[in-house]
């Protein structure tokens, strides 16, 4: 059956592409439409391979290796809205796995009503205006596990809707979400005490009073941009508790208020973003719910020709934090290790921890060759993450991309734990149309 609707979209989008060519080579425009396009169509192929060490044996292996493809229409219907949908394919083998897979990463329908807006249907949120490191970014969930060069690809949709409030300078924005959506945790690569197994998580069903809701209310303005938020609802990150013999996957409800602002100062751009959680639950009596905590990030960036940087420094703070103590007994055991991956999890290792990021760049033969490195260091904990890439325009929307991904830090850390599993070298062959 999965082959049958392959098939079915592939058919169907060869249609539509072939009427599009057509339309472009007589006028390029729809007739219902008047002046305005009735629909867009693009896309892209690629193959990636990632390559690094066997865990805890001095060999290489092949992480990951697919080819992957991905269609987008976008459907216009003139001043009353349109219509975003994404769709990819992904074929190969990831992490000794053989991997077969069709995705709606997007799907949704806009309409317009005056100073009014609506969305709905399967969407992916991004809020915050930090480079790569958002706290107020609590919306839609992320797989941190996914092999790709781009990062943006690390992200999860979510049926949800949204509505906007058109008022400028300002832009009011609603957000529903009656379905729980979790991020990927790193489970697989973890040990847990010996007799102790995975159950299948426990996460809210579709009850109404199990949804989620934000607001957020944009400043829009041509020397600053920010905006304040609220989310009220399940983190789409959970934490683990144990049941019996077995180890669960928990959602929980939190409180998330936030605010985020860039602006230029000079010849330097300005920015700053800050978040801050308190569960409904009691913290103290749920060892899978994190405590209450404020994350902050200031940063700037510059250019000097063809180089452009970006610096931010992260901190967070944790509310009525205490140090975990070594088990003295069996039975302290387990608790111990629930509280200290949950910690891991939730980046909560620390009282007070501080970390800097750092992105610089630099364009090279006419903007077709560029060079970057993506970084975090974690002065609290000695995590250390880098990611440096090669980007190479072979011909007009065809790319290649070298780079690497190296995670490294002290024992008991998140990036000593998932070092040997997603440090890695990859390459990207991408043509798009």
């Amino acid at each position: 059956m999965r082959y049958f609707y392959f098939i079915c979209i592939f058919l169907l989008s060869s249609q539509l592409c072939a009427y599009s060519l057509f339309e472009e080579a007589v006028s390029g425009y729809s007739d219902d439409a008047g002046d305005e396009q009735s629909f867009k169509l693009n896309g892209y192929m690629r193959g990636v391979f990632y390559v690094g060490k066997v865990p805890d044996i001095e060999e290489a292996e092949t992480k990951s290796g697919y080819g992957g493809a991905a269609l987008k229409l976008r459907v216009y219907k003139q001043d009353f809205g349109d219509g975003f949908a994404e769709i990819r394919f992904r074929c190969g083998n990831e992490f000794n796995e053989y991997v077969s897979e069709i995705d709606v990463r997007e799907a949704y329908v806009n309409t317009y009503a005056g100073p009014f807006d609506f969305r709905i249907g399967h969407q992916i949120v991004v809020w915050g205006r930090a480079d790569g490191f958002n706290p107020t970014d609590n919306i839609t969930p992320k797989n941190m596990f996914v092999r790709s060069p781009d990062e943006d690809d690390r992200r999860k949709g979510n049926f949800l809707t949204r509505t906007f409030y058109n008022l400028k300078p300002f832009r009011m924005e609603g957000i529903w979400v009656p379905f729980y959506a979790s991020s990927v945790l790193p489970t697989g690569i973890m040990s847990f005490p010996a007799g102790m197994s995975l159950a299948e998580p426990d996460y809210p069903d579709a009850s109404l009073k199990n949804s989620s809701f934000a607001v957020k209310l944009n400043l829009e303005m041509a020397s600053m941009d920010g905006s304040v938020s609220y989310f009220s609802g399940y983190n789409p990150f959970p934490g683990l508790d144990a049941d019996t013999i077995e180890i669960v996957a928990r959602a929980y409800k939190t409180h998330i208020a936030g605010a985020d602002f860039s602006t230029i100062i000079s010849s330097y751009g300005l920015r700053g973003e800050v978040a801050y959680r308190y569960p409904y639950e009691d913290y103290e009596e749920n060892i899978y719910i994190s405590n209450p905590d404020i994350q902050y990030i200031i940063g700037f960036d510059t250019e000097f020709g063809d180089l452009s940087i970006i610096l931010q420094y992260i901190g967070k703070y944790i509310f009525d934090y205490t140090e975990l103590t070594e088990p003295q007994t069996p039975e302290q055991i387990l608790t111990y290790e629930l509280a200290l991956k949950n910690r891991t999890f939730h980046s909560q290792l620390n009282e007070i921890s501080h970390a800097i990021s750092f992105r610089p760049a630099l364009n090279l033969m006419y903007e077709t060759l560029t060079l970057e490195v993506l970084g975090l260091y974690h002065f609290t904990t000695e995590e250390f993450f880098i990611k440096p890439k090669i980007s190479y325009d072979i011909a007009d929307a065809m790319t290649v991309i070298v780079g690497g991904e190296l995670y490294t830090g002290p024992d008991k850390t998140l990036f000593g734990t998932i070092d040997e599993t997603l440090s890695s070298l990859f390459m990207e062959l991408k043509t798009s149309f």
